[in-house]
């Protein structure tokens, strides 16, 4: 029991100081949770609105880090930045075989 209270704290704390970051966990998790619905039922609705998170939450990254002045892009703007372009194509990909 004390493992999920320390979790529901950390959580809580990480809303109340950072909530566009708790925002952006929470679509990524649900995306991963709907990538392995879609591989245990092959239905292209949970693909697409896993693709469909994960393009929300790589904009939310990206627009937060823009913000932030660096002379070089930081490590977290290039992974956002490449598993957006992973998904648009997939999206792409997807309408385009329906």
């Amino acid at each position: 029991m004390r493992q999920w209270r320390n979790f529901w704290l950390g959580l809580s704390m990480l809303g109340q100081y950072n909530p566009p970051q708790l925002v952006e966990t929470l679509m990524l998790a649900l995306s991963m949770v709907l990538f392995i619905v879609w591989l245990i039922v092959p239905a292209s609705p949970y693909l697409l609105l896993g693709l469909v998170f994960t393009v929300g939450a790589c904009a939310s990254i990206l627009v937060r880090e823009s913000r932030i002045s660096e002379p070089r892009p930081r490590p977290t703007q290039v992974a956002a930045t490449v598993l957006l372009l992973i998904s648009l194509y997939g999206v792409a990909d997807l309408i385009r075989n329906s």
